[in-house]
């Protein structure tokens, strides 16, 4: 087995990405509330990454442009929201996703706490804004449509912060750092969730191989069951490679530019088996 770290990547924990861009740190209060209601209580380490990258582009001198593809609840498009509301910045985040704003739907999950906010009701993301996000939200433009078409007739200049979570596929994600290349100059920064390092048999990537470990897993008479049964306690426990995509993209677009960009591998805290220790972040700068 080998890690699939690219050449060239660099590679920080979070906690030293965090004290490397300052100390200033979001409101617990507002934190909690936003991880409680957006998140049902799950994680968002993620959040303040992106709160400390917009506070760190304070000095830009002009408006920012902030790009966030995968909007769901709004958890990251509100963090950075609420960063250039906490440094008097002037800016704007532009969220994408397919699920319509005014869409009443039950945004509760499994993974999520069974006491959250919004469990057990349906409501749309344009209310859950508003009763809880007002000020955040009036910082915010949520646009209902797949990233290709908003990239492609894209009116707001240059991007100075993408943030990527959408759809996770490797055409997907090599068509938005395509023409995002395009869009963004000199020192603007893509930022790409669930990139997972993990490991790789051979040449035999997570999906396959996962797969078949799973169905013989779940093959398994009860008195004969392994522990952990393969593949049950995670998508990847045979292969740690959860959205290969992603990590492909990423190597293929760099290879493609040839130093234009540079990557920075953040690697994110553990969260039990949703989000495995090979969990991390790709943060591409461009030169």
């Amino acid at each position: 087995m080998k890690t699939l770290i690219p050449v060239g990547a660099s590679v920080a924990p979070f906690e030293r990405k965090m004290a490397e861009l300052g100390p200033r740190s979001v409101s617990e209060e507002w934190y909690d509330r936003a991880v409680r209601v957006l998140r049902g209580g799950d994680g968002g380490e993620h959040g303040l990454l992106l709160y400390q990258l917009i506070l760190h582009r304070s000095g830009a001198g002009h408006p920012l442009v902030v790009l966030d593809v995968g909007t769901a609840r709004g958890f990251s498009a509100m963090m950075m929201a609420r960063a250039m509301l906490d440094a008097n910045m002037a800016g704007h985040v532009y969220t994408v996703d397919v699920i319509d704003h005014d869409e009443l739907r039950g945004w509760h999950v499994e993974k999520q706490e069974p006491d959250e906010p919004l469990a057990r009701i349906e409501i749309a993301r344009s209310e859950i804004w508003n009763r809880w996000f007002g000020d955040e939200a009036a910082r915010i433009t949520a646009v209902t449509a797949q990233s290709s078409d908003v990239l492609d007739d894209w009116k707001h200049g240059p991007v100075d912060l993408a943030f990527l979570d959408g759809s996770h596929t490797y055409a997907s994600v090599k068509r938005e750092l395509s023409v995002l290349d395009c869009l963004m100059a000199g020192g603007s920064e893509i930022v790409l969730d669930d990139y997972h390092l993990g490991v790789s048999v051979a040449r035999v990537h997570s999906r396959p191989l996962n797969a078949i470990a799973w169905v013989l897993g779940r093959a398994l008479p009860p008195t004969r069951k392994l522990s952990p049964v393969p593949g049950e306690s995670n998508e990847y426990v045979i292969v740690k490679q959860r959205f290969y995509g992603i990590r492909k993209a990423v190597s293929e677009f760099l290879e493609e530019r040839d130093g234009q960009w540079s990557l920075e591998i953040i690697s994110m805290p553990s969260r039990g088996e949703y989000q495995g220790s090979d969990y991390s972040l790709a943060a591409l700068t461009k030169e």
